[in-house]
């Protein structure tokens, strides 16, 4: 099926819960997603992941399983003549002549991809120009198969069913929040606000977490810019939870906005329940 802007325009006037053949973008992505998922299962046990081979255009280090991923994506769409451009971390942006992007990061949580820690995905966005104007986005992990899904406008899904973020309780709540050797100060402060507190190393999964529920929020404030999130990272989970009930501001308060670039880096706030954005944010 080619993915062109008429059936981008189709799916975005559908409603979330309507039969898959008025769907074609969510089945797209779909396909996508489990080419990736399918390719990675078969890959053999000595493939040697984490060897780096070569510098992304992200300017990051590009490792062996980030380069694998994206190759399955682009040669699908080649192979599928998706019109689709893409902005992905090892290739950069790719103008394939079309009026939409495809904001890609091939394996979001490389660390524990590599490292045998179950918790990656493979994280797709349709939009413009930058994060508020993306229309569709999936998440897929990479280890429990589990997929998010949302269309602008539509809802958030998992798997299929609906999701939707949960209320703030100081004695059950669990925040998913950056931390390590380049956490800011602030960082501890926060980290007294909630019950329990994860460092999952997977921003799109994270986010996901919060949309769903689980957890009420995913805070990230990095002192080194070299390490701040890119749109590439959470611009599929950051509709996601938007369209799950839930918000994603920068440590001013403001909206979220990235431009689709690889240079723009941020630090990040994304809650279910607006309280958490007063106690995190507040003086």
């Amino acid at each position: 099926m080619k993915l062109s802007p008429g059936l981008l325009a189709e799916s975005r006037e559908s409603n979330i819960n309507d039969p898959p053949n008025i769907e074609p973008v969510k089945q797209e992505l779909t396909r996508i997603a489990n080419a990736v998922h399918a390719a990675y299962h078969e890959l053999p046990k000595d493939f040697g992941g984490h060897i780096h081979v070569g510098m992304g255009a992200s300017g990051s280090a590009t490792s062996k399983i980030d380069k694998f991923a994206e190759d399955v994506i682009l040669k699908y769409l080649d192979d599928e003549e998706i019109e689709l451009n893409v902005l992905s971390e090892e290739a950069g942006f790719i103008d394939r002549g079309a009026k939409s992007v495809l904001v890609v990061d091939p394996i979001d949580g490389t660390l524990n991809c590599t490292r045998g820690i179950p918790f990656f995905s493979v994280s797709l966005a349709i939009g413009k120009n930058k994060l508020s104007d993306c229309d569709f986005a999936l998440v897929k992990s990479l280890s429990s198969g589990d997929t998010y899904f949302a269309r602008r406008g539509g809802g958030a899904e998992l798997n299929g069913h609906r999701i939707g973020v949960s209320k703030y309780d100081r004695n059950d709540a669990v925040f998913l929040m950056f931390d390590g050797v380049d956490a800011a100060p602030e960082s501890e402060r926060v980290k007294l606000m909630a019950s329990r507190v994860r460092t999952m190393g997977c921003a799109s999964l994270e986010m996901c977490l919060v949309a769903q529920g689980s957890a009420q929020a995913h805070y990230m404030n990095c002192a080194n810019f070299k390490r701040m999130i890119r749109v590439i990272d959470i611009a599929a989970s950051c509709l996601i939870l938007r369209e799950a009930g839930g918000e994603v501001v920068d440590l001013e308060g403001k909206k979220l906005e990235m431009e689709f670039n690889l240079q723009d880096r941020k630090n990040f706030l994304a809650y279910g329940d607006p309280r958490i954005k007063e106690m995190v944010l507040r003086g």
